[in-house]
């Protein structure tokens, strides 16, 4: 990621940079991006909507710098993302006159939050409703959403996650926006898939003080580092900071523990008046998914199947499985997993089980654990080079949830099917996001 200082892009530098993608911070959680041809804005916050609501209360909302820009400047606008209704994200002081002075701009909300999105200024014609686990094809840029937990994960009457994170996938890279977030179980394995170049999270973390009074917080600076480190991200800019002085990271604050305590080449805290641009750095370059199991006879091979079968149109994609125990090596899989795969059209006598080595921690993208006790082995083995992605398969199920695949070797028939079942619910979620 490169950092330059440029004026705000006007319609005519629209395209530039020639690869990769631009970004630039419109306070708070707010950005406009170009990339794909397109000009993106997310969760802009650009008006004085909020103090005009609390002014006098405790909490009063007033801006401790002013918007770069208004909402009536930005031109050649061809999206505006909101992660979820709060204010600062669905923004109604920016919608109307953003929306008006882009005539052909459409808006991509959360479905639970259709209704507010027309309250602020949206027509229907231009709205553009989505939930997570859902793709978007913006026209150049595929737009992925992602759970998002704000302090929890939480859906509407119809199962509609009421806040979101966005994944923008241009030919020259990817861009993850989380929303606004806390850590939770599935949110790594939710996000690691989408081999994210750059990603944009808060860091004004959370405290009970402001949560008693109505505000919901969102990952701290140490949890955000750790959170790119986890998905795989090339680069990371901090923001949600410098709005309102009741909910900030102190910049000066954070900048020294950045200085101290992570790459500051690939680590900062968004400045306003900056342009970044983000490449990606392996375009074109084969991905490799690793499953693993203790034995790599009955869950592991499983997983290569049925992934394998799912991304069988993907020639970047390859698939492999191995144990973290040598009991098995050279052996096919159990009969019962071989049974249950052909049930389902899969063949897997073609498999041999193997032990994982310490250059499949640098050859694999991503390596799948299917328990607990799987990821606590290959913690230990892993070397200190070590540049794959450690994720627990069955956190895909149910994102918010920890669940381990069960090992079915000990049980009969009905163990192998619901093992399966698992690990198929899950891999159907993985491909979706590859």
């Amino acid at each position: 990621m490169s950092i330059t200082s440029d004026p705000w892009p006007s319609p005519e530098t629209l395209g530039c940079p020639s690869s990769g993608a631009a970004v630039w911070w419109l306070g708070q959680a707010g950005f406009l991006i170009e990339m794909g041809g397109l000009r993106i804005v997310i969760d802009a916050y650009l008006s004085d909507s909020l103090a005009e609501k609390y002014k006098g209360q405790k909490f009063p909302h007033i801006r401790m710098t002013q918007a770069p820009v208004g909402p009536g400047d930005l031109e050649g606008i061809d999206w505006l993302l909101c992660t979820h209704g709060h204010t600062d994200h669905m923004d109604p002081g920016t919608i109307p006159p953003l929306l008006a002075a882009n005539p052909e701009a459409k808006v991509v909300v959360p479905r639970s939050d259709v209704a507010r999105a027309k309250e602020r200024g949206v027509w229907q014609d231009r709205l553009v409703a989505v939930n997570d686990g859902e793709w978007l094809d913006l026209g150049g840029v595929t737009l992925f959403a992602t759970p998002a937990a704000h302090e929890t994960l939480s859906r509407d009457g119809q199962g509609n996650a009421q806040f979101l994170g966005y994944a923008l996938r241009g030919p020259d890279a990817t861009i993850w926006h989380s929303g606004d977030t806390i850590p939770f179980p599935g949110l790594v394995e939710s996000v690691a898939p989408l081999l994210v170049d750059l990603v944009l999270l808060p860091v004004n973390g959370r405290d009970k003080v402001r949560a008693s009074n109505g505000v919901p917080g969102n990952l701290t600076l140490e949890e955000a580092v750790a959170l790119t480190e986890e998905v795989g991200a090339g680069a990371m800019l901090g923001h949600h900071l410098d709005l309102f002085d009741f909910n900030t990271l102190d910049r000066d604050v954070g900048q020294k523990w950045l200085s101290k305590n992570a790459d500051c080449s690939r680590v900062r805290l968004v400045e306003l008046g900056k342009r970044y641009v983000v490449r990606s750095k392996s375009a074109g370059t084969p991905r490799k998914i690793l499953a693993i199991c203790r034995g790599n006879i009955c869950r592991s091979p499983l997983a290569e199947g049925i992934l394998a079968d799912l991304l069988k149109h993907r020639s970047d994609w390859v698939v492999d499985s191995a144990a973290i125990k040598n009991w098995n090596v050279g052996c096919a899989p159990d009969k019962r997993s071989i049974n249950i795969a052909k049930t389902h059209g899969l063949d897997l006598t073609r498999q041999r089980a193997r032990q994982i080595t310490s250059a499949d921690f640098r050859d694999f993208d991503l390596i799948l654990a299917m328990d607990a006790d799987n990821c606590t082995a290959l913690a230990e083995i892993a070397p200190v080079d070590a540049t794959a992605r450690v994720l627990r398969l069955g956190d895909l199920i149910r994102p918010g949830q920890r669940h381990d695949i069960a090992d079915p070797y000990d049980f009969g028939e009905a163990e192998f099917e619901k093992c399966f079942a698992e690990i198929s619910t899950a891999c159907v979620q993985l491909a979706k996001r590859i």
